[in-house]
């Protein structure tokens, strides 16, 4: 399991006629242009065999609007239906396979024939752990049980069952930390809503007994394989350049973490990919696909820190706010603020701020929430517009966005952290008592740093990790604001959300030795402290007093230091 979850059954999308076969999939009847899409084709294994069990998966945007499922034929035929057009992301699953999702952009209903093979999972060289969750822990990572290796090379575990039977995942078994596969013993199968498969094996007297046995994993390569059978379709050329974006685009991180991990500086050319995007923005004429176009180069060029206020006044004119990208690309908005900062940001006068493009990008987005159906985008945007209006000392706006966002969207991952930053009984805020917490040592597990260990102590708390960016580019102010501030007798306690607690030492061996005290919260964002402190997002840092207060949060970036002081110079709060 490792996608977001796909949840309305496929309904009854064909308003027109289908010819069934009785290999349980269908096709367009003949002769007739279908008035909603119909994607059909055939959903394999990388050896060009039906799959044990597959399905066929369909959503426009990036929450699942409209979601359809559709089950693939015993033969591996399938056919799936909207009436939706614009970008639609179609995901192909299938037992002992790697899901992959197909994003394509349709403009009018059509049939599309796409024929798709899977990739086998990637099974871990090394099976050191193997662990099991299911029916009784409800599928929570957390509690995991692991598996008893015997002497003739199986692994197996006995748990509760209340049932005749008991569905179960695996994980440690492939080279994806994290992630939770089908087992190799099963009587059946069945989807969980996540991009994989649920062993069910039969239970009894209420126990049932999961085997797991490593000869049975087949460990030949296969490769992924998508083809439309008309390579000259927009759906085609469109899945096409956003996949060709994509690989560039993890390609470019894949190397940024390398360089971090070297402590090196980051070597990659994008001028090339730039130049391929603008050279098919000049060629397209399907304003959907030039939209998405526009998107990817805005998104190129920032990284390749090319400001080009062309490419950004050519995004603001041509993409509206109600544009189907907004909730199928998730670097779209964070596009649309760079356009705006590089067309509408005209500098200010000196010591004042500019705020001049933050008015221009909140009328924007008030217009992208009054016509995008996304919930989610909705939620992300109401979220980015509580911080703009607080960086405008706009409160009533701020009160506004923020009111909506936790009353109109309870559910969302984005009121847990706005929350977090602005509600009145929020755990980080100034003048409250900083929370308890209690984290071991990176250095010297035996040693535990808390509140009552830091307490009489003036310090500063980071959350961080390897692995964030942001964070590692804090660490030059953060190295600076504690040679300047160390003699003054402020502690720094750094909390590290890493992965493993070898992460923090192999990066303390680098350029950045962070001479201070280092703890370490096992389970990153599922530590249950990381929960209760509210740490939804980091960087994230607090300043506390001797007294046990705190002073400052979120303080960082090139004026940590000048911040800090002004902290402790500022009467206490109340």
């Amino acid at each position: 399991m490792r996608c977001r979850t796909l949840v309305a059954a496929f309904a009854a999308l064909l308003a027109t006629p289908v010819v069934a076969s009785s290999q349980n999939h269908a096709r367009p009847a003949p002769h007739q242009a279908p008035a909603v899409t119909v994607i059909y084709g055939t959903l394999l294994g990388s050896d060009g065999s039906p799959l044990k069990l597959a399905h066929v998966h369909l959503w426009r945007g990036l929450a699942s609007l409209g979601a359809s499922r559709s089950l693939v034929g015993a033969d591996g035929h399938y056919a799936i239906a909207t009436p939706y057009t614009g970008p639609l992301g179609i995901q192909f699953s299938g037992v002992d396979h790697s899901s992959t999702t197909v994003r394509i952009v349709v403009d009018r209903p059509q049939a599309i024939a796409l024929d798709v093979r899977l990739a086998r999972y990637q099974y871990a060289d090394s099976l050191e752990v193997v662990t099991a969750m299911g029916d009784w822990n409800h599928f929570e990572f957390g509690s995991a049980q692991p598996l008893v290796k015997q002497a003739d090379g199986r692994y197996s575990l006995v748990v509760d069952a209340t049932a005749d039977t008991l569905a179960y995942e695996l994980l440690g078994v492939t080279k994806e930390s994290g992630h939770s596969i089908n087992g190799t013993q099963a009587a059946r199968y069945e989807y969980d809503n996540g991009g994989d498969y649920r062993s069910i094996i039969p239970a009894k007297d209420g126990h049932a007994t999961i085997v797991f046995d490593p000869a049975a994993l087949n460990r030949t390569p296969g490769k992924q394989s998508i083809t439309f059978r008309d390579s000259t379709t927009m759906a085609a050329r469109a899945w096409r350049l956003m996949r060709d974006w994509s690989r560039v685009e993890g390609a470019y991180f894949d190397s940024s973490r390398a360089a971090r991990q070297r402590h090196d500086s980051l070597h990659y050319d994008l001028k090339p990919a730039v130049a391929r995007l603008r050279a098919a923005l000049r060629a397209e004429r399907a304003p959907l696909v030039r939209q998405m176009l526009l998107f990817a180069l805005m998104d190129a060029t920032t990284l390749a820190r090319l400001n080009d206020t062309a490419l950004a006044r050519d995004l603001i004119a041509h993409v509206p706010p109600g544009s189907p990208w907004y909730g199928a690309m998730p670097n779209a908005l964070n596009a649309t603020y760079t356009a705006y900062r590089l067309v509408y940001s005209h500098g200010a006068a000196k010591g004042q701020p500019d705020t001049s493009f933050e008015r221009k990008l909140m009328e924007r987005q008030d217009r992208i929430l009054a016509e995008q159906p996304d919930s989610e985008l909705q939620a992300e945007v109401l979220g980015d517009q509580v911080f703009i209006a607080k960086g405008l000392h706009d409160d009533a706006k701020m009160n506004d966005y923020y009111t909506r966002l936790v009353t109109g969207y309870p559910s969302s991952g984005q009121v847990a952290y706005v929350k977090s930053q602005f509600a009145p009984n929020r755990v980080f805020q100034v003048g409250a008592q900083v929370p308890d917490f209690q984290f071991p040592g990176v250095d010297d597990s035996t040693i535990t740093y808390s509140r009552a260990s830091m307490a009489g102590k003036t310090y500063l708390l980071d959350f961080w990790a390897t692995w964030c960016g942001p964070c590692v580019g804090e660490m030059e102010y953060l190295q600076a604001a504690h040679d300047s501030l160390a003699s003054q007798g402020i502690e720094f306690l750094s909390i590290s959300l890493d992965q493993k607690v070898d992460d923090v030492r192999h990066f303390r061996q680098g350029e950045w030795k962070m001479p201070w005290l280092q703890a370490f919260a096992a389970g990153g964002f599922d530590n249950p402290q990381i929960k209760r402190l509210e740490v939804f997002g980091i960087p994230h840092t607090a300043l506390i007093g001797k007294d046990g207060r705190i002073l400052a949060v979120d303080v960082r970036g090139e004026t940590l230091t000048d911040d800090i002081r002004k902290a402790l110079q500022a009467p206490p709060t109340p």
